[in-house]
């Protein structure tokens, strides 16, 4: 009896428990939602507030936000460091941190000017882009990694920077690697084995000549090396970077040319090797390139969409660079290259009416004089000139 009353209760509480699991279901299922809602309030504030401490000139919030022992063992990673400048990095970070963060940032005089282009995060992890506008109407991005502590404190684990195609540890790491380099930490740094002794007294040679920024003697041990060297990563980045260190635009070029035959769809490299392609006049392959980079980024950008304009019009595809144009002011109307892109776009397919309105934003907006002697410069603008909707507009001006 005992034993069918034990059951019975059994049965009555299993019927209780799935009579209530909907509700409780649906209950930790809105709870699940609203934290997770949360956490990308968090992480899209918490950004928000990094990138405009960044736009007054401080670096406050942004050096905050890093886990700095985190950040150190990022550093070091697997990386075959010798002993004494491990030490000797660590007895420097004490004063130079702060300095080795912002090191990764070109401040031009002007100082930064920085776009939060998009947050995604998922759980306790996240993803963020950043446009840096930098003079001459140049562009730099970063994609951060980011990570949520308890209580919602946002923590920037690394950052990719395209303008150079590598990590930031990676940019701090490397250097200590070609400090002192052994025989075991170049074995690592290539991609082959059954490497001779002879290559990889060389291969060091070379990895000194880029830590000295021995640029003549960089190239020389570079070129004497087997393609299967030439062509590795480090090797053809670094050859790049020895380049622009030294502020010699023609052999940086060349390395930018052996980056876009060795690495042709790498979108790591997209933004770099425009350098190469613009003034090479191939623009069918800047314009896949920044498109590489628009696909990797993953983010809706109005200068990314002026660049593209500005490619495709010296293709020759008109209505492709005035619907890009268009698409760089409806994301971004206060960006100055969206409204010339728009300008030259509208030239183009003879939209006059189009072209007083970005002449009299860039005027206005952006103080520029464009009338006749500035305008006649460019060949493009000739029958614009020669407008009924120009010279109305002139007339307007008084």
């Amino acid at each position: 009896m005992s034993l069918i009353k034990t059951h019975g209760r059994l049965l009555w509480l299993m019927v209780i428990m799935a009579l209530a699991s909907p509700a409780s279901h649906a209950d930790d299922l809105e709870d699940a939602e609203k934290a997770e809602l949360a956490r990308q309030e968090a992480f899209r504030t918490s950004m928000e507030n990094i990138v405009a401490d960044l736009n007054t000139g401080s670096f406050n919030s942004f050096v905050a936000a890093i886990d700095r022992r985190d950040m150190v063992d990022r550093i070091f990673g697997l990386r075959l460091i010798d002993q004494k400048i491990k030490q000797q990095f660590n007895e420097r970070l004490e004063y130079s941190y702060e300095d080795m963060i912002t090191s990764a940032f070109a401040v031009p005089e002007s100082g930064l000017k920085a776009t939060l282009l998009g947050v995604e995060s998922r759980g306790d992890r996240g993803r963020a882009v950043v446009r840096f506008d930098e003079p001459n109407f140049r562009f730099r991005y970063h994609e951060y990694e980011l990570r949520l502590e308890k209580e919602e404190n946002l923590v920037i684990v690394d950052w990719t920077d395209f303008l150079t195609g590598m990590q930031f540890s990676e940019s701090i790491g490397r250097p200590m690697v070609m400090g002192a380099p052994s025989t075991s930490n170049m074995r690592k740094l290539v991609d082959f084995q059954n490497v001779r002794d002879s290559e990889l007294f060389m291969f060091g040679e070379l990895l000194k000549a880029a830590r000295d920024r021995r640029l003549d003697r960089y190239l020389e041990i570079r070129d004497g090396l087997e393609e299967r060297f030439q062509r590795q990563r480090i090797v053809v980045e670094s050859s790049v970077q020895v380049a622009r260190q030294a502020r010699k635009r023609r052999q940086m070029v060349a390395a930018l040319k052996i980056m876009a035959e060795y690495f042709p769809d790498e979108p790591l490299y997209s933004l770099m090797v425009l350098d190469y392609y613009f003034p090479s006049r191939m623009y069918d392959k800047a314009f896949l390139a920044l498109q590489r980079l628009a696909d990797r980024l993953d983010v809706d950008d109005a200068a990314m969409a002026a660049r593209l304009s500005a490619a495709a019009l010296v293709m020759d595809k008109g209505d492709v660079a005035a619907a890009y144009a268009d698409a760089a002011l409806e994301r971004e109307p206060g960006l100055e290259l969206a409204w010339w892109s728009a300008l030259n776009a509208r030239a183009g397919l003879a939209d006059f009416a189009g072209c007083v309105e970005a002449l009299e934003t860039l005027e206005e907006e952006f103080g520029y004089e464009l009338g006749p002697e500035s305008l006649e410069k460019n060949p493009a603008y000739a029958q614009l000139l020669q407008s009924a909707e120009f010279k109305a507009w002139l007339g307007s001006r008084g």
